[in-house]
Order: structure tokens, then C-alpha cells, then sequence
């Protein structure tokens, strides 16, 4: 039998293959119990509402946000590592099957989730923007890679490129991301 905290981490990690393949609307409890095997009284002991499942879902994305990034965040350090560590994580994503990142799934239903998961959405997007914006200044000021315009602005075109590769990578293989993820790496003058 699996302890509670098991079951609890079994129905996030469920939910996450859902999310990513279906969007929030997109699936039940009903899948989710099903899938593990358990009542649907046990998803909503840990989950009372699907509201909250997502939002531990969005916590614990920026959990894994802040593990990678707290250090950089507040004493600086090798914008480049930072740079190819959200490549390698959004690599590895893909090859687990989960081509498409929360933001985009999240975006699918958007204007039809509650008020309280748009706004976690809104605020966990600006924080991953502060991040790669930061990487980008940090990156151009210490000479690890170049670019033109402002930092944000090329900060958003990384992710949004990263994004819609991930997406892309669902239809034409994983491949297609590294092609991505080395154009990115040219178009900053680092050595692939």
C-alpha cells in the first residue's frame, strides 16, 4: 500500500502528464483515479478542488525554478550555465514526454480558469521572466554570449521560442528541439 504522501506526490505527477497532454479542462479526477488505481475520494482528500491541484502543480514548477536559480538570482554567477541548465531541463522535459510547458498548457484554457490560477499563472511567468532576463543581462554584460536590444525583450523571444519548439517536438521528435536549442546557442555567438 503506498503512504499518503506517495499517493499525494502519484496524483501531481498524473496530473502533470495530463495537464501537459490535455490542458486543465482537458481532464478529470476521474483520470487520475483511475489511472493510479484509487477512488476519487483520495484525490480530493489531498485535492479538495482541481483548483488546487493545479496550484500545487504551479508551486511546485517554481519550486524546481528556484532550486536551479536561487544562488544566481542573488549573487550572479556564469549567466551561461544558467542559460544551458534551462535547456538541459527543458530537454529532459521533452524526452519524459512532457513536450509542452506548463505556461502553454495553462494558456490553452486561460481565459476559462479561476481568477486564483490565472493570476498564480501570471505571477510564476513573470517570475521565470525576471530569471531569464537577468540571465540575459548578466550573459551580455560579462561577455558569455551577445545580442542587440533590450533583455527582457530577448529574454521572451528565448522562451517563447523554446515554447513553440516544444510544441513542435510533439509532432516531429525531440530532434527538433536540439535544432532549437543550437540556433539559439549561434544567434548568441556560444560555441555548440
Amino acid at each position: 500500500m503506498a503512504r499518503l504522501g506517495d499517493t499525494r506526490e502519484q496524483i501531481m505527477d498524473r496530473a502533470a502528464d495530463l495537464l501537459m497532454s490535455r490542458g486543465f479542462n482537458g481532464f478529470s479526477y476521474s483520470d487520475i483515479s483511475s489511472y493510479l488505481g484509487v477512488k476519487n475520494a483520495a484525490v480530493h482528500y489531498h485535492f479538495p478542488a482541481k483548483t488546487d491541484l493545479a496550484l500545487a502543480l504551479i508551486d511546485e514548477y517554481r519550486k524546481v525554478l528556484r532550486r536551479g536559480t536561487a544562488e544566481f538570482m542573488a549573487y550572479g554567477g556564469s549567466a551561461l550555465a544558467q542559460l544551458e541548465g534551462f535547456f538541459a531541463f527543458t530537454a529532459q522535459q521533452c524526452q519524459l514526454g512532457r513536450c509542452i510547458c506548463p505556461f502553454g498548457a495553462f494558456s490553452v484554457d486561460y481565459s476559462e480558469l479561476p481568477v486564483e490560477l490565472q493570476k498564480a499563472t501570471r505571477s510564476f511567468m513573470e517570475e521565470s521572466m525576471r530569471w531569464l532576463t537577468k540571465v540575459m543581462e548578466v550573459g551580455r554584460q560579462s561577455g558569455e554570449f551577445g545580442f542587440d536590444g533590450d533583455a527582457r525583450a530577448r529574454a521572451l523571444v528565448v522562451m517563447s521560442t523554446l515554447q513553440g519548439a516544444r510544441q513542435l517536438a510533439r509532432i516531429h521528435e525531440v530532434e527538433i528541439l536540439d535544432q532549437v536549442i543550437n540556433r539559439i546557442r549561434q544567434d548568441f555567438g556560444i560555441a555548440t
